[in-house]
C-alpha cells in the first residue's frame, strides 16, 4: 500500500520513472569502485571513498530503502556543426528541478507514512547510476549511463534514502548484447572496455577541467563547449525516444544558438543571468569562454580570427586563443 501511493503521488508530479531497493551493494561494484580509484581513473568530481560510497546507513541511521527516481532530458536535437552544449546542459539547472521533485515526496513519505527521509541529486557521496540499476529504472549500457525503457539514457537520476520498509524491484540486466557501437565512436576511447569508463578521458570531463587542456584534448574536443553526448546519440536504446516533458528542460535561444561574439564579451552579471542558471554555469565564465575559444578554433573558419585577437591581453584565455589563431591561420 505504502509503495502504490508513494508511485501515484510521483505520478501526480510527473515522476514516471521510480524504483524501490534495499541498502546493500554487491561486492562486485565496491571492487569496480576501488578498481577506478587504483587506475586513476576517477573524475574527481565524486568521493574517492568506496567505503563512504556505500555506507548508507551513515546518511541516515535505520535505513532500510533506496527510493530512485529519473527524469528525462531531451527536448530538441542539437546542430553539432557550431559551438554547441550536451542535451543535459539546455533549460534551467536539473539540480533545482530535481531537488524540487525529491523534495515533495519526502515530504509526502513523512507527512504521510511518519517515515524519516534524506534525498541527494548529483550531490552526495552515493553512486546515483548503480542505485538506479538496484531499483530496476533501468540497465547499464556498455558506456556506463542507465539506459531506461521509455527515456533511453536521457535522464537525471536521484535518489531518497528512508527508514520505511518498502517492496523491492527487480534489478535488470543488461540488454546490450554484442553492440559496441558507444565503445566504437568514443572519441578519446574513454570507454576503454565494455562497462568501464575511464572518467579523466571523457569529454564531458576535459570539457569542466581546471588543468590545462592539452593540444590532443582540444583537437578531440571538436565544437564542444559543455558535456559530450556521442556514446549516447549512437546507442539503439536511444532512437525514437519520448521526449522530455518538464518545459524547464527546454532551451532558449540564447543556449540553443550560442553567439559567439556575445559569449566572449559578456559580463559577469550577464552569464550569471544566462548560463548560470543552466548546469553548465558551474564551471564559470572563463571555462565556458576558454572552450569557446577551442571549438572557434576547430571551426575552421577564419572569420573568427579578429573575435580571438580581442582576447590576447587575457591572462587566462590568452593561451587557448593564440592555439586557437595559429590553427586557423595554418601555422
Amino acid at each position: 500500500m505504502i509503495r502504490e501511493r508513494i508511485v501515484e503521488y510521483a505520478n501526480s508530479i510527473g515522476i514516471d520513472c521510480i524504483g524501490f531497493s534495499d541498502i546493500f551493494f554487491s561486492e562486485f561494484f565496491i571492487e569496480r569502485l576501488k578498481e577506478r580509484k587504483t587506475s586513476g581513473h576517477l573524475s574527481g568530481f565524486e568521493n574517492s571513498n568506496e567505503n563512504l560510497r556505500v555506507d548508507v546507513n551513515r546518511l541516515l541511521e535505520g535505513a532500510k530503502t533506496i527510493i530512485s527516481i529519473a527524469i528525462p532530458y531531451k527536448t530538441v536535437d542539437v546542430d553539432k556543426t557550431k559551438p554547441y552544449l550536451s542535451k543535459s546542459s539546455f533549460g534551467i539547472d536539473y539540480h533545482k528541478v530535481m531537488n524540487y521533485k525529491l523534495k515533495s515526496i519526502s515530504e509526502y513519505i513523512t507527512n504521510e507514512f511518519k517515515g524519516r527521509c534524506v534525498y541527494y541529486v548529483d550531490t552526495g557521496c552515493l553512486h546515483d547510476r548503480e542505485i538506479a540499476k538496484k531499483c530496476g529504472i533501468g540497465f547499464y549500457g556498455k558506456n556506463t549511463s542507465i539506459i531506461t525503457k521509455k527515456y533511453g539514457s536521457f535522464v537525471f537520476l536521484g535518489e531518497i534514502i528512508t527508514d520505511l520498509y518498502i517492496k523491492r524491484d527487480i534489478e535488470l540486466e543488461s540488454l546490450c548484447k554484442d553492440c559496441t557501437l558507444c565503445i566504437d565512436v568514443c572519441p578519446t576511447k574513454a570507454l576503454e572496455r565494455p562497462y568501464y569508463l575511464n572518467a579523466r578521458k571523457c569529454l564531458s570531463f576535459i570539457t569542466q577541467k581546471k588543468d590545462i587542456i592539452t593540444d590532443k584534448e582540444m583537437e578531440k574536443m571538436g565544437l564542444r563547449l559543455y558535456g559530450c553526448d556521442t556514446c549516447q546519440d549512437v546507442c539503439p536504446y536511444n532512437k525514437k525516444v519520448k521526449l522530455s516533458n518538464i518545459n524547464e528542460f527546454y532551451p532558449k535561444e540564447w543556449n540553443f544558438n550560442i553567439n559567439p561574439y556575445k559569449l566572449l564579451n559578456m559580463t559577469n552579471k550577464e552569464f550569471r543571468n544566462l548560463f548560470g542558471l543552466t548546469s553548465a554555469g558551474w564551471i564559470g565564465k572563463k571555462k565556458l569562454q576558454r572552450n569557446m575559444i577551442i571549438a572557434l578554433g576547430n571551426s575552421n573558419d577564419k572569420e573568427y580570427i579578429p573575435l580571438l585577437e580581442t582576447k590576447l591581453d587575457d591572462d587566462y584565455l590568452k593561451y587557448y586563443a593564440e592555439k586557437s589563431i595559429k590553427k586557423l591561420r595554418g601555422d
